[in-house]
């Protein structure tokens, strides 16, 4: 689905050190030799900070340094050395996304195109760190393999409604941690059901309780671990995708009665399948989606974050909003924007 990125070469120090004065006399010029110290201790201080954000430094073995060079739509242009050497070893901006969720990110077989909020934000944000569209490339990963294709470094960033969690931070033995920025987007808790049932009422998620029916959510997903606690029965294996459950439930012979996911994702299934599935209410709680990377990666957090805190203060936000997922909340008006708690510090 997308173009292999090239080979890599180890990234080195981001700068080298400013060489020694020329050697001219300054002894009837003192302020030539205040000004020179000034500007040195300037100098020094700028590259301390580019150190501290991990800029150019491949001591975290990830990928994970800022790029901010001058090529690029949407990019700022005169990024550091160090930025510009790590683009230089990086010439494609490696992106996971999903490729089943309409209004997020939808792949086109035909075009062999990814469409959607979660792609126009990921173009937003590569914008920032100086590259291209063509610079960017898409790859499908799957609920349960996010974390996977970081560690794997099968790609940079993953922006595939990945809802932030304590425990997807902090990974239990044998799974793989990850770095968020954001939250970009806060979606409500929801269900899917059949339009119309010939064996059940459902009228609201209370209905799944008491008649005990099947839910179906995917391998790995935040719905996994918590709806068993309030009482709702899963199926006995959770398949890997959202667009898995629904194959179920739209097969009248299944055992599935409900999908539980994201009220936005939930929209987009409902929009695609007119006249046969049909959306409750919104339950208790959200999940706010993330831009998710390796740990250890301090100077690509920073960059991220800040590309974050323009889209969500300008115009960018709306209209991404305006274009992919209006239609399907039957709302022009865009939820309320999120507070970037994970961008704290950065």
């Amino acid at each position: 689905m997308t173009e292999p990125a090239p080979d890599r070469e180890p990234l080195g120090p981001s700068a080298a050190a400013p060489r020694a004065a020329d050697g001219h006399r300054a002894r009837r010029r003192p302020w030539l030799k205040a000004a020179t110290g000034i500007l040195c201790v300037a100098l020094l201080a700028t590259a301390g900070w580019l150190v501290a954000q991990g800029v150019g430094d491949d001591r975290t073995g990830t990928n994970g340094s800022t790029t901010a060079g001058s090529g690029g739509s949407g990019g700022r242009g005169g990024g550091s050395t160090g930025t510009e050497k790590w683009k230089a070893a990086n010439p494609l901006l490696k992106i996971g996304v999903k490729d089943d969720q309409p209004g997020l990110s939808k792949y086109d077989r035909k075009t062999k195109t990814y469409a959607g909020y979660d792609i126009d934000l990921a173009y937003a944000i590569a914008g920032h760190l100086g590259y291209d569209r063509d610079e960017v490339a898409f790859t499908t990963v799957p609920t349960d393999y996010r974390s996977t294709a970081l560690r794997t470094k099968g790609v940079d960033l993953v922006i595939a409604s990945y809802s932030i969690t304590p425990e997807r931070k902090s990974a239990s033995p044998g799974g793989d941690s990850v770095d968020f920025a954001g939250p970009y987007y806060e979606a409500s808790r929801s269900f899917l059901v059949r339009q119309k049932s010939s064996k059940y009422t459902i009228n609201d998620s209370s209905d799944l309780r008491r008649l005990r029916v099947e839910v179906c959510t995917a391998r790995d997903s935040t719905y996994e671990t918590e709806l068993p606690k309030r009482g709702f029965t899963m199926t006995e294996s959770q398949p890997n995708t959202y667009q898995d459950c629904l194959d179920q439930l739209l097969d009248v012979t299944s055992d599935v009665y409900a999908v539980a996911s994201d009220d936005i994702i939930l929209a987009g299934y409902e929009k695609a399948n007119p006249g046969k599935v049909r959306r409750l209410e919104n339950i208790q709680g959200a999940e706010g989606y993330g831009v998710a990377m390796r740990p250890g990666s301090p100077g690509l957090k920073t960059e991220v974050c800040s590309a974050l805190r323009k889209i969500l203060a300008g115009k960018v936000w709306e209209d991404l909003y305006e274009k992919n997922l209006s239609a399907l909340m039957d709302s022009r008006t865009p939820p309320g924007r999120p507070d970037l708690t994970e961008c704290e510090g950065f």
